[in-house]
């Protein structure tokens, strides 16, 4: 098979920056290439496997704490998206740009969304789609926000950091709704979710008190 032109290398030291740390987290997701031009030749043909790995790495790179913004700017340098601009004039990119940065927050969300479903399943001990999911929780408050503070303490509890979950509950049904349908700013919902995420450590954290305190005054004589 011929081999593609390899994607201009970018220009400044965060694109490049950037650039390896997509690679570096296409490898974490068990891809044995040995550089970006190797990762690049293998996907950058395959649209539909461009996408998919583009799905990973967000996955990778949203639990350990990169922000929706960050990744964004990840999927940029990975192979679907460079394949996408690599024959566009300059005039050309500017003109896909918008519709590239869809293509990377849609992904993103995507991604996010799927995320919360395994929790949610997960606490809830149902395996349903997301759409069910949204359609089941959607009519109450109450019962959305409670179903945000199960997924976080499990998130929480998988190792996922404080920021990661903030991130993840705002694709859950209550956030979801309240943007979309309410059209309530985004950084409402931030102050929510990292509300959430510091309420539900600070409940961890006296349940975790509580379960050493008798274990420390065993053995102790008054």
């Amino acid at each position: 098979m011929t081999e593609l032109p390899l994607p201009k290398e970018p220009d400044s030291a965060k694109g490049k920056a950037v650039r390896e740390q997509y690679f570096s987290l296409a490898k974490a997701t068990g891809k044995t290439v040995k550089n970006y031009g190797e990762l690049y030749q293998r996907y950058a043909p395959n649209s539909t496997a461009a996408q998919a790995l583009d799905q990973e790495v967000a996955s990778v790179a949203l639990k350990g704490g990169n922000s929706a913004r960050q990744v964004i700017q990840l999927l940029a340098q990975g192979p679907f998206t460079q394949h996408q601009a690599a024959t566009l004039t300059p005039e050309e990119k500017q003109a896909a740009l918008s519709k590239l940065l869809q293509y990377a927050q849609q992904t993103v969300n995507e991604v996010q969304q799927q995320r919360y479903l395994e929790y949610a399943c997960a606490v809830t001990g149902k395996i349903q789609s997301y759409p069910d999911l949204y359609r089941e929780y959607v009519g109450s408050d109450l019962a959305a926000i409670q179903l945000d503070q199960q997924v976080t303490a499990a998130a929480l509890g998988s190792g996922e950091t404080p920021q990661a979950v903030g991130s993840l509950l705002q694709q859950g049904p209550y956030a979801r709704f309240q943007m979309d349908v309410q059209h309530i700013p985004l950084s409402t919902i931030e102050q929510y979710a990292n509300g959430t995420v510091a309420q539900v450590q600070a409940i961890q954290s006296l349940q975790g008190q509580s379960q050493r305190t008798p274990a420390a005054t065993k053995g102790l004589e008054l």
